[in-house]
């Protein structure tokens, strides 16, 4: 197999079988390895490369403040948020060394939609998430149930229409990673084809 047909069969193995890595541990990524994660962000798909988004990395010194603004907003919309709730919310800033906070930030333009604008920001995630993986870090997209309060909004500096999308944990694995292949989901319960004869079902073939 030529060289260049072999590397894009890697490359297409290391997508089919992607996880999400949530435990992590120290060290979290060098400023490197951010620097390309956030490079690899912004390759993603933008009608009119806007640019609509926008990241903010908070390092290990950042997650108390990050924390302490989670919890605020879910109080503000939840006062009667117990002790317990607000404590497991303010741990989502320690679920590993690093996060990078995606926030949708939508231009003012008349041919590309706002709803198409945070879809390319959203893309971001998983680019990250990708772009972390292939470096050997672990990441996971992971958010709150409230990601929007007064809090929030002035740590993060966020403008009227901006809004948060979650954010990727980094760091470490915690454990060797599994090399077990990915189950082939069954494709015909979400995708269909629509051609000259109407709508059929979709009949996958075997991925090799």
């Amino acid at each position: 197999m030529p060289e260049t047909m072999q590397s894009n069969a890697t490359t297409l193995q290391f997508l089919l079988n992607r996880r999400s890595i949530s435990a992590l541990v120290e060290p979290g990524p060098t400023q490197e390895q951010l620097s390309v994660l956030l490079r690899a962000a912004t390759t993603v798909p933008d009608h009119g490369c806007l640019r609509p988004y926008r990241f903010v990395v908070v390092p290990p010194n950042g997650r108390e403040a990050f924390g302490a603004a989670l919890v605020a907003a879910a109080e503000e919309q939840r006062p009667d948020l117990p002790p317990e709730a607000r404590e497991k919310i303010r741990k989502k800033a320690f679920a590993a060394p690093t996060r990078i906070v995606l926030i949708a930030s939508p231009r003012d333009d008349e041919k590309v939609p706002e709803w198409e604008q945070i879809a390319s920001a959203s893309c971001t995630g998983y680019a990250i998430v990708l772009a972390a993986l292939a470096q050997g870090l672990g990441a996971a997209w992971r958010s709150s149930p409230i990601v929007d309060g007064t809090a929030l909004r002035e740590l993060l500096a966020m403008q009227p229409r901006e809004r948060v999308l979650g954010w990727i944990n980094v760091g470490s694995p915690a454990v060797v990673p599994t090399t077990q292949e990915r189950r082939p989901p069954d494709l015909s319960t979400c995708v269909t084809v629509l051609d000259a004869d109407g709508k059929r079902q979709f009949l996958a073939a075997t991925v090799k």
